[in-house]
C-alpha cells in the first residue's frame, strides 16, 4: 500500500507533458468549465486540468482492467456508485464530500481531494473506502497512467509471461519511465506497487 505520508517535491508534471502522454491513448481537447454538471462549483484544479489537458473519455490499456478518464461533461455522472447509489440515487454514507472520482481502473477509483489537490486511490469491494494519497496532482496521475499504458501498447502481449505476470524487463522499463517523470525512485516504486507493476 502507498505510504500515506509520502511527501512530494513540488516539481510537478506540467499540463503540456500530461496532455502529450495522454494523447497517445485518445482524444485530448480543451473543455470549458460550463461542461461541469456537479452540485458544487468546479474545483479550480479540475477546471485547469480539463482546460489544459482535456481527457475526453480516454481508455488507457493496462495490465488487467484499463484506466478510464471521463470527459468533463460526464465527470459528475461518473460519481454514481461512489458518492451515491447508481440505482436508488441515495447518498453513500462513507463517501467523503471532499472526494471527486476523476478516473478508475475496473471500479477502483482515483479520487481528487478538493481540500488538498492530491489524487488518492482506493480499492472497491473492501467494505469501506480506505483511500491513500497516490499522486500530488491530476497532471501527475494522468502522466503516470499514460506511461504505463504506453508500455502495454508498445509491447502488445510481449510484456507478459505465460502465467500473465509482467516480465522483468517491462517492470524495469515502467520503473525507469516513472522515475524519469517523477524524479524519485521511491515514488516511482510506490506507484508501481499500487498499480501491480512492482
Amino acid at each position: 500500500m502507498l505510504n500515506r505520508s509520502l511527501a512530494w517535491v513540488k516539481a510537478m508534471v506540467t499540463g503540456e507533458v500530461a496532455k502529450r502522454l495522454l494523447a497517445c491513448h485518445g482524444d485530448t481537447l480543451p473543455q470549458p468549465a460550463s461542461d461541469w454538471r456537479g452540485s458544487f462549483p468546479i474545483p479550480a484544479a479540475v477546471e485547469r486540468f480539463y482546460r489544459e489537458v482535456g481527457p475526453s473519455n480516454i481508455t488507457i490499456e493496462a495490465h488487467g482492467n484499463p484506466y478510464f478518464l471521463p470527459c468533463l461533461s460526464g465527470l459528475w455522472q461518473f460519481q454514481a456508485g461512489y458518492r451515491w447509489n447508481g440505482l436508488s440515487g441515495a447518498s453513500i454514507e462513507d463517501w467523503s464530500d471532499d472526494w471527486l472520482v476523476v478516473a478508475d481502473e475496473g471500479g477502483d477509483p482515483f479520487i481528487f481531494s478538493r481540500s488538498s489537490g492530491a489524487v488518492l486511490h482506493a480499492y472497491h469491494g473492501s467494505g469501506t473506502w480506505d483511500a491513500a494519497e497516490m499522486f500530488p496532482d491530476l497532471n501527475t496521475m494522468a502522466a503516470c497512467l499514460a506511461q504505463i499504458g504506453a508500455i502495454v501498447l508498445e509491447a502488445g502481449g510481449a510484456y507478459m509471461e505465460e502465467d500473465c505476470s509482467i516480465r522483468l524487463e517491462f517492470r524495469a522499463l515502467a520503473f525507469a519511465r516513472l522515475h524519469e517523470l517523477l524524479g524519485s525512485r521511491s515514488k516511482a516504486k510506490a506507484i508501481l506497487n499500487v498499480l501491480g507493476w512492482d
